[in-house]
């Protein structure tokens, strides 16, 4: 897994800029959807206008998890909930870092940090996915939904780099969030792109006081090009730490 650049709240597929700058890559702007991105044998809307081809399907490692296992864990011990909240009392955060969670292959970032804001109001937010452009600001020529299936939504991400000479796109998807005896979980996985693949999973639990909560960002990236994993490492996590100040600030402005 490789990649690098700085990496926006909620934007996992944008890590390598600087690396462009060395090395090649299939750029041009991806066509804006007007079609939903799952229905099988259309056409695809999202495409490079170069030709470049879409990222195939996730591989098993980056493929959405099923009951039971990571981030869907059945609960958190006393202990770790317990060392989690100390580190928050004393540092609100984001604490990020990096690491490979049980059952997965590749490095992902990992931010914690204290909401001011009971859990229901946190995971309102992070489903509220017609104002996905907002938390993930303006470097983004387009974020919006694209598709919804049931109780599934798909959210476009598209953005200009290298001052608009390539733009990399990518479409998640996001099924409701899922409560467990870790907390409330939302899970975006890849569904296509220019991308290899990606997956971030936002946890919410009880925080430090009744008045707020914890929320925690896991997100790892594909990118299609070469790059030092050190600096993968950076960007996700810096990513995960933007991510939750972002949603601070919504949940600030919010009346």
């Amino acid at each position: 897994m490789d990649g690098t650049a700085r990496l926006s709240p909620f934007a996992p597929c944008f890590v390598f800029a600087s690396a462009l700058l060395t090395t090649s890559c299939g750029g041009g702007e991806g066509a804006p959807p007007n079609t939903p991105a799952s229905r099988p044998n259309a056409p695809d809307p999202e495409a490079p206008l170069d030709g470049s081809p879409a990222a195939s399907a996730p591989s098993a490692s980056l493929a959405a998890p099923t009951d039971g296992v990571w981030p869907f864990v059945g609960t958190i011990s006393d202990g770790d909930r317990d060392a989690q909240l100390e580190r928050l009392k004393r540092d609100p955060g984001p604490i990020k870092s990096n690491w490979v969670p049980p059952g997965k292959s590749d490095r992902y970032g990992h931010a914690e940090g204290l909401i001011n804001a009971k859990a229901d109001a946190v995971r309102a937010k992070l489903l509220d996915f017609t104002r996905y452009k907002d938390l993930a600001g303006p470097k983004f020529k387009s974020v919006r939904v694209v598709d919804k299936q049931g109780q599934n939504t798909d959210v476009y991400f598209q953005l200009p780099i290298m001052r608009g000479l390539v733009t990399i796109w990518y479409v998640t998807r996001f099924p409701p969030s899922r409560t467990t005896g870790g907390g409330d979980v939302l899970e975006g996985t890849f569904v296509k792109g220019n991308i290899k693949g990606m997956h971030i999973a936002f946890t919410v639990r009880p925080g430090t006081e009744e008045a707020n909560s914890v929320l925690v960002c896991d997100l790892v990236l594909r990118p299609s090009i070469p790059a030092p994993q050190s600096a993968l490492d950076e960007e996700l996590r810096d990513a995960c730490g933007d991510a939750i100040n972002s949603l601070r600030k919504t949940i600030a402005a919010t009346p």
